[in-house]
């Protein structure tokens, strides 16, 4: 995260020097931020250095004294619990706000133009992964998938470690005005999000948080040592069905050798249709050779009568409807959060979209659900102060 050089005076910035104030070019400059530079910050002396400089003050002892006192409260505290819930943060007065100001369309919009101009290296980053040549990360204990509704937007890096490597979704708390036009929904499994990487004769399964948790041969391009060529090689984003033993394929970034980062959403969950078509028996095959199946997830259109069959009809899996990803058709391969792809559970589609579901999926509701504006009421409300903003500012403009 971006910090900027500010000097802290009570939680506000600092104030400027009376006229009448001299400052010598010989005092130091108190930096309680190491490492942050603040060229157009006025310098002082620290306590006690007052007796150095023949033109500082008796008052600016005790003015240099508070400033210090004040700066340190945000990163001390005398307790016996540190972390305590009930006390304020121990840096809250350093904390600088992340929401945006920007409503979750605008952001969209805004993903969508910088895709354009983006120019990573996608295919040495693709060859990175799948020749291991990123770091592993330890394991997390937690590996819940947070959504963030407001994430402010900031053009990402390619992260060098197998943490991160997947595209995650927000909560969908607005539906987008091109929904059945440019916008494709996938049903998705309950599992565990996986990335799954087949190089070098050896496929390997990443979870988000980078911990490897499984290896093992596969018939997937570059997954097996029975395999002709060795350098080709695949990488997928997975849900792993303990249950079923499946790989649910969900996206893929490369496939042969080939990288598909910067390819249209549409055109990439197209391909992966095509590609299992092409290699059906070699991935259902269940045997010492490929001890998993890997099979597609089915992918519909956003109409509102395409979405009411989907949530009607049989599911096209076994295991039960975790919830709904609803991609932009335009949309790159990014790792990371984004508002272009929206995530929803089955029993707030009547909700959110009014459109019905079976009562199977209404049956999933928590015994204490009373709504998707309780259940994301934080989101619901930063997400209506930004609307509420916006409007204001186009009836005044």
């Amino acid at each position: 995260m971006t910090t900027e050089g500010k000097e802290f005076n009570n939680g506000q910035g600092s104030e400027a020097s009376p006229p009448n104030q001299e400052t010598s070019s010989s005092e130091f400059d108190l930096n309680l931020r190491p490492g942050v530079q603040n060229p157009n910050r006025s310098g002082r002396s620290p306590p006690g250095l007052n007796n150095l400089h023949n033109s500082t003050k008796g008052s600016q002892n005790s003015s240099n004294l508070d400033d210090l006192s004040d700066a340190f409260a945000g990163s001390f505290t005398v307790t016996n619990a540190p972390n305590d819930t009930n006390r304020p943060h121990p840096r809250f007065a350093q904390y600088k706000m992340k929401s945006s100001s920007l409503p979750q369309e605008d952001r969209r919009q805004r993903l969508l133009d910088h895709q354009k101009s983006r120019r990573d290296d996608l295919v040495n980053h693709a060859r990175g992964l799948a020749m291991g040549e990123f770091e592993d990360e330890e394991p997390k204990d937690q590996e819940e998938e947070d959504m963030d509704t407001i994430a402010e937007f900031r053009p990402r890096r390619m992260n060098k470690s197998y943490k991160n490597q997947l595209m995650l979704s927000e909560w969908l708390v607005e539906v987008p005005e091109d929904l059945s036009s440019n916008w494709i929904l996938v049903l998705c499994p309950e599992g565990r999000r996986n990335c799954v990487i087949a190089s070098n004769g050896l496929t390997k399964v990443y979870s988000r948080s980078g911990k490897l948790v499984k290896k093992f041969p596969s018939n997937l391009p570059g997954g097996s040592r029975n395999q002709s060529r060795r350098n080709k090689y695949s990488i997928l984003d997975c849900i792993y069905s303990e249950k079923e033993k499946i790989f649910y394929i969900l996206d893929m970034m490369c496939w042969d050798g080939f990288q598909y980062y910067d390819c249209d959403t549409e055109f990439r969950l197209s391909w992966v249709q095509q590609k299992f078509i092409e290699n059906k028996d070699v991935l259902m095959d269940n045997s010492r050779t490929n001890p998993y199946r890997f099979i597609p997830l089915p992918i519909y259109e956003c109409t509102r009568d395409s979405i009411s069959k989907a949530l009607n009809s049989k599911l096209p899996f076994e295991d039960n409807l975790d919830g709904l990803l609803i991609y932009h058709k335009h949309v790159h391969y990014v790792p990371g959060y984004t508002p272009l792809v929206g995530w929803l559970k089955g029993y707030m589609v009547p909700e959110l979209m009014n459109i019905p579901v079976c009562d199977e999926l209404m049956a999933q509701q928590p015994s204490d659900y009373s709504g998707m504006k309780v259940f994301l009421k934080k989101s619901y409300e930063k997400t209506e102060r930004t609307k509420k903003s916006e409007e204001e500012r186009m009836e005044s403009s």
